[in-house]
């Protein structure tokens, strides 16, 4: 068998995944549509389709006019979709952020003409950021948002952290392309189109056949290690009960090499998250800046506990570990790496006033905020390494060594006694909740909910929050988890508050879809406000159907009588909620659809959301 057959074939079992996001197109259209899913699903392993979905311009794939060449634009930051302005208060100055810019091609060559256009999309997405609604008015809305966050980006981080990725997806193979001059030269003149425009840090990414059908181990973590002692406690040796353990010292340095490099990839399975303000991590910066303490700061300190599914023991006292991941010591680790950062900055400083220059007063401020605050050499901390392949293990373990925190956050998905009540009835209900990343999809399954999704949509219809859970998606849910999903033995919730807010949000999609292919909306504001407020359509939908009983007991007194009229007259209601939306978004936002994209992630919409459904009779 042909390795184009063999992607053919991957693309075929691949797209049942995402067969909801096809049903509208046919003949060649769908098959590009088929590969540029597959080939996003592939560059995103740990995304959802909706998430992904987000992001795609095509104009095949939206019906729209034009795409300029450019099929999907995305802004990411440590592996992470940035979708708005506020997420960036959560970076720091070491964060890798990547503009993503994706062309597909479902054959085995592209021309010389594929790549001009990819070119000419660039200099007018990108760099002369002209594009008209009338071109494409998802395109319009999406570099609405993405223009705000990519002025920002370059305005407050280093232009050396921030990298534009051409991607050039097709199905046949590199040398296709490297072997053409004309083609290489085509690929030379977008790099220096991007480079003269200041857009230094960029590169041309070919996925061909060949990484398309690689899989996932690709996204691992690999890194290497230096300890100064170490002590191995090993219990199997084969694949499937394998349980090593390795305790060592580590240098504080290594810890926040860690952190610099790999930012919150290398935290994804850890259930606490970093807060720079916590009183915490400013107790453990002083500790290993202190010269009286950091020597000691190995036993005043927990220490960190890392997984991985594999360790090679290399020369001069190093290990190498593959799929790493600090699932305990987040905090612990990025004040380490806090400190590190403060020592940099102060030798920049002084180096600058031993030059002679005069310090600003911000930046005297700032010397002297962080002069006793910097890190010190003798830090060095217990590091707990734990070899296994097991998920199970990697869940139990994680669960287990945060056990004293009440922090939590979305990657804890598996081991909550209430989360593990929720998957069963919502799977009793022909929904699939995935507590753990990729747990159904892997097994083909449709109308899958994950734990972030659930959380959205329970704050947005349930608390009357969406512009809230929208901008803040991650804070809100540590700072409300156990009102959310409160333990059994704490109080008892009614699961319909979790299964309402999903069927409406599939009647929603679903609609969106029909109306968009039907072309039965046509006005650009209506149109924006389907891509960008569809939490908040939730509330209106809701409201349309209970009327004043809107609340936790109407939903549960009418929990039949929603379900029906979702099923079966939802076309009244959501003709009801787009008018009802409409005039609460313009009162607090205006007449302009451009300022639907900020005015969605306001709170003053809440009020006049929560106002309003409470009020109705």
């Amino acid at each position: 068998m042909s390795i184009f057959k063999v992607l053919e074939d991957k693309i075929k079992i691949e797209s049942e995944n995402f067969s909801d996001y096809l049903s509208d197109k046919k003949g060649d259209i769908l098959k590009g549509s088929e590969f540029m899913l597959y080939a996003l699903s592939q560059s995103f392993q740990n995304k959802t389709m909706e998430e992904i979905d987000l992001g795609i311009v095509d104009s095949s794939y939206k019906g729209e006019t034009y795409d300029f060449g450019i099929d999907a634009i995305y802004i990411t930051g440590s592996k992470d979709f940035i979708e708005n302005l506020e997420q960036l208060e959560s970076y720091n100055e070491d964060t890798k952020f990547i503009i993503h810019l994706f062309q597909f091609k479902k054959g085995t060559g592209v021309s010389q003409g594929d790549l001009l256009k990819f070119k000419n999309g660039i200099d007018k997405v990108l760099i002369n950021e002209d594009i008209a609604d009338s071109d494409n008015l998802y395109f319009y809305n999406r570099m609405l948002a993405l223009n705000e966050i990519k002025s920002s980006l370059y305005q407050d981080f280093t232009p050396d952290n921030i990298k534009v990725v051409c991607h050039i997806a097709f199905g046949g193979i590199e040398k296709n392309i490297t072997s053409d001059p004309l083609l290489v030269e085509e690929l030379s003149n977008i790099q220096i189109l991007l480079q003269n425009n200041g857009f230094t840090n960029n590169e041309i990414n070919i996925l061909d056949c060949q990484k398309l059908i690689k899989s996932s181990s690709d996204e691992q973590i690999i890194d290497i290690i230096e300890y100064e002692k170490t002590f191995k406690y090993i219990t199997g040796s084969s694949k499937s009960d394998k349980l090593n353990g390795y305790i060592s010292i580590l240098k504080g340095k290594e810890i926040a090499e860690l952190v610099r490099k790999h930012q919150s990839s290398i935290f994804e399975a850890n259930i606490r998250d970093y807060y720079k303000r916590s009183g915490l991590n400013s107790k453990i910066t002083e500790t290993s800046s202190s010269d009286e303490e950091a020597k000691f700061f190995w036993s005043f300190n927990n220490g960190l506990t890392m997984t991985c599914n594999k360790v090679d023991e290399l020369p001069n006292d190093k290990y190498k570990l593959y799929n790493l991941q600090i699932v305990n010591g987040c905090q612990t680790s990025n004040a380490i790496y806090q400190a590190v950062k403060n020592k940099e900055r102060v030798d920049e400083l002084n180096l600058k006033k031993a030059g002679g220059e005069e310090l600003t007063k911000k930046e005297t401020e700032e010397l002297t905020s962080k002069e006793n605050l910097q890190f010190n050499d003798q830090t060095t901390i217990l590091v707990k390494i734990i070899e296994t392949k097991s998920d199970d293990l990697v869940y139990k373990i994680t669960e287990t060594t945060n056990s004293q925190t009440p922090i939590k956050a979305f990657s804890l998905k598996a081991n909550d006694d209430i989360q593990m009540l929720i998957e069963e009835y919502l799977v009793n209900n022909n929904i699939w909740y995935e507590r753990r990343i990729n747990f159904y999809k892997n097994k083909g399954k449709k109308n899958i909910v994950n734990i972030q999704k659930l959380f959205q949509l329970f704050t947005s219809q349930i608390l009357l929050k969406p512009s809230q859970v929208k901008t803040r998606p991650k804070s809100m849910f540590i700072a409300t988890y156990d009102s959310v999903f409160p333990s059994p033995e704490v109080e008892t919730m009614n699961f319909l508050f979790y299964l309402i807010p999903i069927k409406v949000d599939l009647a929603l999609t679903q609609k969106i879809r029909q109306v968009r292919r039907d072309e039965e909306i046509t006005d650009k504001y209506q149109l924006t406000m389907l891509s960008y407020g569809k939490l908040h359509f939730g509330c209106f939908i809701l409201s349309s159907i209970l009327k004043k009983e809107y609340g936790k007991k109407g939903i549960v007194k009418n929990s039949d009588k929603l379900l029906d009229e979702l099923e079966n007259n939802f076309d009244i209601h959501f003709n009801d909620a787009l008018l009802n939306f409409e005039k609460i978004l313009k009162a607090s936002a205006g007449n302009r659809k451009e300022s639907i994209v900020t005015g969605v992630r306001k709170i003053e919409l809440d009020n006049r959301i929560a106002k309003f459904v409470m009020n109705r009779n």
